[in-house]
Order: structure tokens, then sequence, then C-alpha cells
């Protein structure tokens, strides 16, 4: 009964069978003239929250006074001419096969609208403490987005976030869902922490494994059941439930699912390789989790890890931060991902990305050693199918405070990743009223598109 269990009191079904289901009605695709379009099957996106600041990783000044500067060294890349600060080493090593924006921009300063003009593409347009609270009017999440116009054909959910939403305790933070779309194309969400040694996504029963007829029985169940309400023929939501219920049978009764989500039997060595941390064991999952037919993974720097709790958001302390808690681990993280995906084949048909929802302040403030939220420029990551390796797009002035040349917005930001994965960006979809909406309002950046 639990599988897609309908409670007859409030109609609230279970996290994942409210996720998506699966078919979609969008308008036909547009064909891209460029080799790019369409390259890549899948899109992970490492969403580094709180803010990584371009100083201090992708976008050093070295030759800037010590209070724009910072405490850090410099070392070479794989690019001649181009530094990165001397934690990054790995990192480094890739970036002939990695396209790096330099230029990104935008005027949402809070973590909250900060976040949701880069989820969304759309800058948020309400006050921006609103934008600590979920809305169904909100502009939908780019996975939802790929989940509506192209879900792809494998049995996992088409979109994900791992290991969760970037809320702030109780506040359900915007654009991380299917908003105007509906609750058919929310994220799944994987929950736990898959560092744990004996991880299992706490959403597929797999400790209890059962025949895949044994479940389609007890789906028979429920539909007999669910046919004694009257309300679920009549309303939107109660259509739905079927098409999501018969969603939930296809990923419980998938060995490859089983297998790629149950990090519990994986490889100690391949652990390893990514960092027995939060984060890279979150990178390990969203791998795995596009092996099993996942079309776009967000994987979320939780503000629970470090020694500080704060993620990027390095208002104090932040070389200590950026030195000990958080620099390192996504040096590995990123690392074993590109690696790895290049050893299986994957990397030309997967888009790999890396964000946040703004950079940091030119200036250190003076007694807490920090930086501050600043929206006005930072640096982006693309890697993989589309992508052309070791460029270079953009640049910011010389203290590393606004754009200097060729600034990109998060809607050509998300265009980018939407076309990568051939998605027209200009495709019209509708929401659950029928009113139309643009999957994005800005183009490709073609500077670093093969």
């Amino acid at each position: 009964m639990s599988v897609g269990a309908l409670s007859l009191g409030g109609l609230a079904v279970p996290q994942l069978l409210g996720a998506q289901a699966g078919t979609s009605k969008a308008e036909p695709l547009q064909a891209g003239s460029a080799k790019s379009f369409g390259k890549a099957k899948n899109c992970i996106i490492l969403f580094l929250s709180g803010g990584p600041p371009q100083h201090d990783t992708f976008d050093p000044k070295p030759d800037a006074p010590a209070e724009i500067r910072g405490e850090f060294d410099t070392i070479p890349t794989a690019i001649p001419g181009l530094r990165f600060t001397e934690y990054l080493p790995k990192t480094a090593s890739l970036m002939n096969r990695v396209a790096l924006v330099r230029s990104m921009t935008h005027t949402s300063s809070g973590h909250a609208n900060g976040g949701y003009i880069m989820f969304t593409g759309y800058k948020y347009p309400r006050g921006a403490g609103s934008a600590n609270f979920m809305s169904r009017t909100d502009m939908p999440f780019i996975g939802s987005c790929v989940a509506k116009v192209a879900p792809g054909n494998g049995p996992m959910y088409p979109t994900v976030l791992v290991p969760g939403r970037l809320d702030a305790g109780s506040k359900r933070r915007a654009g991380q869902w299917g908003g105007l779309l509906g609750g058919k194309y929310d994220p799944l969400l994987t929950g736990g922490n898959p560092n744990d040694d004996d991880f299992r996504l706490r959403q597929l029963p797999l400790a209890a494994n059962r025949p895949e007829k044994i479940l389609r029985r007890r789906k028979s169940l429920i539909d007999q059941l669910n046919a004694q309400i009257g309300f679920l023929q009549e309303n939107p939501l109660g259509r739905s439930i079927s098409a999501n219920q018969e969603k939930a049978i296809d990923v419980l009764s998938s060995e490859k699912v089983r297998r790629a989500v149950d990090l519990a039997s994986a490889d100690p060595n391949e652990r390893a390789r990514y960092g027995r941390n939060l984060f890279g064991q979150c990178v390990l999952l969203g791998r795995r989790l596009v092996e099993a037919g996942t079309r776009l993974v967000q994987i979320n720097w939780q503000r629970t890890q470090g020694k500080k709790g704060y993620a990027w958001d390095s208002h104090s302390e932040n070389f200590v931060a950026m030195r000990e808690d958080l620099i390192p681990p996504f040096d590995v993280a990123y690392h074993a991902l590109i690696t790895d995906l290049e050893e299986r084949g994957l990397l030309d048909e997967t888009l790999v990305v890396v964000a946040g929802e703004f950079g940091r302040s030119p200036k250190i403030t003076p007694v807490n050693r920090g930086r501050e939220h600043w929206p006005q420029v930072f640096s982006v990551l693309f890697a993989g199918a589309g992508i052309k390796g070791g460029a270079v797009y953009g640049a910011s002035d010389k203290t590393g405070g606004y754009p200097a040349d060729a600034p990109v917005s998060p809607a050509e930001y998300t265009a980018t990743i939407f076309h990568c994965l051939g998605i027209d960006p200009q495709t019209e979809v509708h929401d659950e009223l029928g009113r139309p909406l643009l999957l994005s309002t800005g183009k490709p950046v073609e500077g670093i598109l093969i």
C-alpha cells in the first residue's frame, strides 16, 4: 500500500509518487545549427550554495592590492596564461576540457532571490523576502523544464536534487520545483547523507525489494480504492496520481535504478575517489543517477558540511573556510567526476556545470576577514557535451568587481544548458492553466560551444 498510497483524508501523495509522470505534450523541438545542439543526453549541475568567491577560486587577482587579492597564491592551469588559486590543483589540470565563464552577472544579492534567478533564469518578481517561500506561481526550475519538454526514456525520474533543496530552516526557497508547471514536474529529492556507509535512497525500498508482479498487484488494489473516490476523476491532481503510481512502479522494479542508488554496495575505492564527505558522495550519487536514466541532476552543497557550517557563504574567516572546508573537497569531487565520466565514455554526452547563486565582494571585510554577497560578477564552469574545452569567455575588471567584457546573464546561462540538451531555449510551454511561458529569454553563450 505504501507504493503510491493515497491518503483518503487529505490527498497527500508520498513524495516519490508526487514527482514526474514521465511523458510530455510540449511543442516539437527546433533543430539547432551548431554542433553543440543536443550533444548532451543529460546534465549534472554542481551548485555551490552560498556564493563561491571568484577571487579565491577561478578568477584570482594576483596584482591587486592585498585587501582585494587575499591570502592565496596562484598556480598555472592546463590553459597557458590562465591561473587559479593554489587550492585547485586538480581542477586546474582539467581546464583544457573545461570552459570558464568569468563574467556571469545579475542584481539579486540575497541567497533566496539569487538562487531563484540561477535556478530558473528569471528574476524573482516580488520582494526578496518572499523568495524564501516556495509558491506554485514560481517560474519552474531548469530540471522541471527538462522533465516537461524532454524527460527521456529511462526508468528513473528525469530530474533529481541531491541530497535535497537549499532551504533555510523551515523556509522553502523559491525556484527549486515545478512551480507554474505543477507538482508533476517537481524534482525527486534523494534525502539522507550519501556519505553514510549504509546509504540507500530512502525513497526506494531497497532493503525489502519485491518482484514487479507483486508491486503491480498492489497497484491494482490501489486503483480499486481510487475508483471509489469521485474526486479523482474530476480533479487534475487526482487524474495525475495514477500516472505517478505507474512511474513509481517502473522505478521500483528497475534493477538498474536500484544498483545505481545503492551506494552501500559501491566499490570502496570508487567512493574514496570522490572524497568521503557529504559533497563528494553526493556527486558520486549524481553520476550514478545519470547512468540510471535521470536527465538533469543538481547536487546542492549543503550548509551542514564543514566546521564553519555556512557552505560558501564566507562572511567571516573566508580564507580558513576556503582552505580547510570548501575548496579541497570540491577540487577532489569535481576532478573525480570529470575523469570518471571521461573514462566511462560518458563525458561526450554529459554536460557538467559548476555555479553558485552569486560571487563575493572584491574587498575583504577587515574585522571578520570575510567577503560579502556580490552578484555583480562571478564565475561559472561548463564541461562535457557540446562545450569547447579550453575556452575562457568574458572577463571581470582588475578588481574582480564588475564585468569588463562580454557579460553573461542567468537567462543566457539557462539557455546554454537547454541548448546543449537539445532543447530550443525559446520553446513555449504552458502552465497548469494553459498560460504560455518561455523556457528562457536568453540565447546560448556561443563562445563556449562547439
